[in-house]
């Protein structure tokens, strides 16, 4: 265990596309260590992929105990009850068996060929540009936020831009900056949109309304805080994978070339893409309810538990050769949505948007490679989430000569 003068400074690093070395020394070596946060607080942080899930499905790890002021945290922002305790806010309003319906593997919101219609025809414009274009900012981000709003049944008019939206999962020293006005400028946008919903009934936040209304047990703002959560993690979730995802595939061109040449491959590639990506920013934080022995060490009551589960599917006690992007890799337990009682509920329609995502891109493009080497690819820092910054692509046309590794040519 390092010294406490000298303890590790978490969060490690901010990529997407690789897991950082502390990260993949902890998971073998340490599965549970002491490190600092952005605070200067101490805290347990948890790689190892039994321990993670223990920590979240043992409810003496709890989440909601870290709104509460006096808890050491890993950000100096405290997180509102709305985002904390969402659950419970749902179960008591009756909500809850309607949200997980609307983003489970029957909702009927975004179907398939809805996402290839949307993202068709956002490619086709991007694909229409000039090269190198940035594919984070002229299709990934203008496509999670049109499938977010499409899910959700909101009118975009005069919502707050993507930036002002992804400020949101800003954390670190600069959270307090910026974060409650970000919040607070996409609530007043949602308490405005709340009329038309009810009059609507469309999509899932219209038929949530109309079971809240019915109910009585939210306020209005109750309500329009629990739609802006959903509004951020919506739109978070799909910007998040998708460039992560496309970083990944374009420095695994072996792997691009097989799922062009049999796109059934896809679902299985995007289970794997799940687990190989960095999606966290920061961690997954509980406090202690009481003291708990776990991994070995005891954990005192109110002390910070980090669970990271980036770290956690790179555990090669269950995933072999773990670092490796492998798309014939059997189906393991991966914890990209988390786990127990604070589970995601929103996998099946993530995954659905993500396959028909790539299979739109890698259908009307015969070659996507990065106009950088990926080490140059910025990351922004100090996000709940990783997010490439930029994504400088060329691309070939289906039909056109693709460049060959070496230098020469090759017709598709």
């Amino acid at each position: 265990m390092p010294d406490a003068g000298r303890l590790p400074r978490y969060p490690f690093a901010f990529r997407g596309d690789h897991l950082a070395p502390e990260l993949a020394e902890s998971v073998v070596h340490r599965p549970i260590q002491r490190v600092r946060t952005n605070t200067g607080t101490d805290a347990w942080l948890v790689t190892g992929h039994e321990l993670v899930r223990s920590v979240l499905r043992d409810r003496r790890f709890s989440l909601t105990l870290t709104s509460d002021p006096w808890m050491p945290r890993q950000d100096p922002l405290i997180p509102p009850l709305s985002v904390t305790d969402i659950r419970t806010q749902c179960e008591n309003a009756g909500l809850l068996q309607d949200l997980f319906q609307g983003v489970g593997p029957h909702q009927r919101y975004l179907t398939p060929g809805r996402v290839r219609e949307i993202a068709g025809g956002l490619l086709d414009t991007f694909l229409a540009g000039e090269q190198p274009g940035d594919l984070m900012d002229g299709f990934i981000m203008p496509l999670s936020r049109a499938l977010t709003m499409e899910l959700l049944g909101l009118d975009p008019e005069g919502c707050p831009d993507n930036a002002e939206l992804f400020n949101i999962f800003r954390t670190g020293p600069e959270s307090m900056q910026g974060v409650p006005e970000s919040w607070n400028l996409a609530l007043t946008w949602m308490l405005g949109r709340l009329p038309g919903l009810r009059a609507s009934g469309a999509g899932l936040l219209g038929r949530l309304i109309t079971l809240s209304d019915a109910s009585g047990v939210l306020s209005e703002e109750e309500v329009a805080d629990l739609f802006v959560f959903l509004l951020i993690s919506q739109f978070g979730n799909p910007a998040t994978f998708l460039g992560a995802a496309t970083v990944g595939l374009m420095q695994h061109p072996e792997v691009t070339a097989r799922l062009r040449k049999d796109p059934g491959l896809l679902p299985r590639a995007v289970d794997e893409l799940l687990r190989w990506t960095v999606f966290l920013g920061d961690a997954l934080p509980r406090n202690a309810r009481e003291d708990v022995l776990l991994g070995g060490v005891l954990v005192r009551e109110g002390d910070l538990v980090l669970v990271s589960t980036d770290a956690a599917n790179r555990d090669p006690r269950v995933f072999p050769d773990p670092h490796r992007l492998d798309i014939d890799r059997e189906p393991g337990p991966h914890l990209r949505f988390s786990d127990g009682r604070h589970r995601c509920p929103g996998g099946p329609v993530a995954r659905m948007q993500a396959a028909e995502t790539l299979r739109v891109l890698l259908g009307r493009t015969a070659d996507l490679r990065l106009a950088v080497p990926a080490d140059a690819i910025e990351w922004h820092r100090y996000y709940a989430v990783t997010l490439p910054v930029a994504v400088p692509v060329h691309w070939t046309l289906p039909g056109a000569a693709v460049p060959g590794p070496d230098g020469g040519t090759l017709t598709p």
